[in-house]
């Protein structure tokens, strides 16, 4: 691969990330505890609307769950794998493009739980105000992912293992999904 494909292509996924990170947020923020006022939540509401709000009159949400919004998120994935596709040379063959979208999806999105557990863990250091918004919003979208790991022993009285045991879990899947796609694991941001 060339220097331009090689930028083209990170060119793509920065783009196509920051979109992601956004339309994925809106999936997630409202599975969370997270205050609908946090200001976070507003530019996210905002930024996404009119792209999920139509959508949603044909899709609704079940039970907190946006399906238009995943839907946008999906399509949107699809978007970039098409692109990627392109700046490779490989064929658009319908099956490689929709297993790479959703894989790649899959990828991103606990590609975002992994460093969002991170930042949580380097925050706890030092004893973050849980009013920041920012704050509110790690702490809001790690909580589930950590709470199963909870149970897992050692169980030590101030020290919690669980974010250790979750990014490992994170990793391992991520892993696996990086090898089911095997010569198209160039399409995965590497996170």
């Amino acid at each position: 691969m060339g220097f331009f494909s090689a930028a083209g292509m990170m060119l793509v996924q920065v783009v196509f990330g920051s979109i992601l990170l956004i339309v994925a947020l809106r999936l997630l923020l409202p599975l969370t505890r997270v205050r609908f006022n946090n200001p976070i939540c507003q530019f996210v509401y905002r930024a996404t609307n009119p792209v999920v709000g139509p959508l949603s009159q044909l899709l609704p949400a079940r039970r907190q769950f946006s399906l238009a919004t995943l839907l946008v998120l999906w399509l949107v994935a699809l978007i970039e794998t098409v692109l990627l596709f392109l700046l490779l040379g490989l064929p658009l063959s319908p099956a490689y493009l929709l297993l790479g979208s959703t894989i790649s999806l899959l990828y991103f999105l606990l590609g975002i739980a992994f460093w969002c557990i991170l930042f949580c863990v380097i925050a706890s250091f030092f004893s973050p105000d849980h009013r920041n918004p920012a704050v509110e919003v790690l702490f809001g979208l790690t909580e589930p992912l950590l709470r199963p790991f909870r149970k897992l022993p050692p169980r030590l009285e101030n020290f919690d293992l669980s974010p250790l045991y979750a990014s490992l879990a994170l990793r391992l899947v991520m892993l696996a999904l990086a090898h089911a796609l095997g010569p198209l694991s160039a399409l995965l941001v590497p996170l």
